[in-house]
């Protein structure tokens, strides 16, 4: 029955062509995989259980369906984000994983046909992919190029993700939506008739990829979404050597001014690109851990008035908030309604309810949670090499268990409610209430 129910959740939530309108997406990997090293390992056994990676992900898709999930959001790196991080000695390993560059279809280790059924499989289990192309070293030298450079630039790395475009496209239906132009966007006030190289390599890489989309055929075709970086005020704890007071960190709202003055940005560059009136059809953003209290307050200012961001073309790529949940005895403290180094467990759900009333008083219906499983293995390996403090705020955010014997987390329980059609009584916002330096945050009652 609960199978049917979510069914008839999934229909009821699609589009005229069978495209949902709620995206209730995660970022996903299978547990023990990091992202980048899903598809190298595809064909290979876990470690630590002996199972097929393609067996633990086939599971996983089954269950996140039953659970109310309709996406999965899957990043695609490429090989020089790797290189460029041993390079810059980030990193103490050699990374294989990721897709060659320019050409994908000539990755190590069968990726290229891993991605290929990977997407399959989850079009069996009636999940959408959200494949999202990363190319990070894209700036590299980008000031001291000429105009034509900077355009040859766009050109190739256009061309490069063409190919999932092409590939992935003419052979799936169940893709949702392509993300490109990773943590790329044109400065806020830079004029769209005299560019600096990053406006340039924006707008020409946005407008190039959406030709290579519509080249798909007939029929809707998946939106593009591109980065939009929304700050925070609050105090910057990634700062070397700053000073974290006890209690949580107030002021933790969003510059949402900043936000907007880019989306106007986007408009006036890609209107001038195109000759006509023209804005992004998506814009991606994330949510690490603001106090809740005043996200509904600061979300409703980026959607409304003068130049809004459209409620309904805003994609949260990623939320979540730090937790405890792992082996690190010495966590650091994170951010929002934190009155503790770490929210604990029941925090973190009460956190994430908050959260999800605030995304949908405000009319934001797109959202991929930031994993299913914690990632501590991610941050901590030897292509990352974090150090303990950030591994203990970025690698404890999954809504599943680490470790098998401990089961799923608070958290697991109410993103299902939402997703499955039971969503609590949000009401007015809750204020977050501190307590001393090592209690965690109560919250306000709601207001009646």
């Amino acid at each position: 029955m609960r199978v049917l129910i979510i069914e008839l959740l999934f229909l009821a939530t699609a589009g005229a062509a069978g495209r949902p309108q709620n995206w209730n997406a995660i970022n996903y990997a299978p547990r023990g995989h990091p992202y980048f090293r899903m598809l190298r390992d595809w064909f290979g056994k876990d470690a630590a259980t002996g199972c097929e990676v393609r067996a633990m992900a086939d599971a996983d898709l089954a269950m996140l369906r039953s659970s109310g999930f309709n996406a999965v959001h899957l990043y695609l790196w490429d090989q020089p984000t790797f290189e460029d991080l041993h390079r810059k000695q980030m990193s103490r390993l050699v990374e294989m994983a990721g897709f060659a560059y320019p050409d994908p279809a000539l990755s190590a280790d069968r990726q290229w046909e891993a991605l290929d059924e990977f997407v399959g499989m989850a079009e069996r289990h009636q999940i959408w992919v959200i494949p999202h192309f990363v190319h990070t070293p894209f700036n590299q030298d980008l000031d001291r190029l000429s105009q034509a450079e900077v355009e040859q630039r766009a050109d190739t790395i256009a061309n490069w993700a063409g190919r999932f475009i092409s590939r992935l496209g003419s052979r799936h239906t169940n893709i949702l939506a392509w993300g490109a132009l990773y943590a790329l966007e044109p400065a806020p006030d830079d004029r769209p008739e005299s560019p600096n190289n990053y406006s340039l390599l924006w707008r020409k890489l946005y407008a190039s990829l959406k030709q290579k989309i519509a080249a798909q055929g007939a029929g809707e075709r998946p939106p593009l979404f591109t980065y939009l970086y929304l700050p925070s005020k609050g105090k910057n704890i990634w700062a070397r050597d700053v000073e974290i007071t006890p209690g949580p960190l107030a002021g933790y709202s969003l510059d949402v001014s900043t936000a907007k003055r880019r989306f106007a940005s986007m408009k006036r560059h890609l209107s001038y690109e195109l000759g006509r009136a023209a804005e992004p059809d998506m814009v991606y953003t994330y949510l690490f851990g603001p106090d809740t209290g005043e996200l509904e307050r600061s979300l409703r200012e980026l959607t409304t008035g003068k130049d809004a961001v459209p409620a309904d073309r805003v994609f949260v790529a990623e939320y979540g908030i730090s937790s405890p949940f792992g082996a690190y005895s010495r966590a650091t403290r994170a951010f929002g309604e934190n009155g503790s180094p770490t929210t604990d467990l029941e925090g973190q759900a009460v956190w994430l309810r908050q959260c999800l009333c605030a995304l949908r008083a405000t009319g934001i219906a797109r959202s991929a949670y930031w994993t299913l499983y914690d990632a501590a293995g991610l941050w901590s390996s030897d292509t990352w090499s974090f150090p303990e403090r950030q591994v203990s705020l970025n690698g404890h955010w999954g809504l599943a268990f680490e470790d098998a014997a401990r089961g799923f987390k608070p958290a697991w329980s109410v993103i299902r409610a939402f997703y499955g059609g039971q969503p609590p009584s949000c009401g007015a916002p809750a204020e977050a209430v501190a307590g001393g330096p090592d209690e965690p945050v109560r919250f306000a009652p709601r207001q009646k």
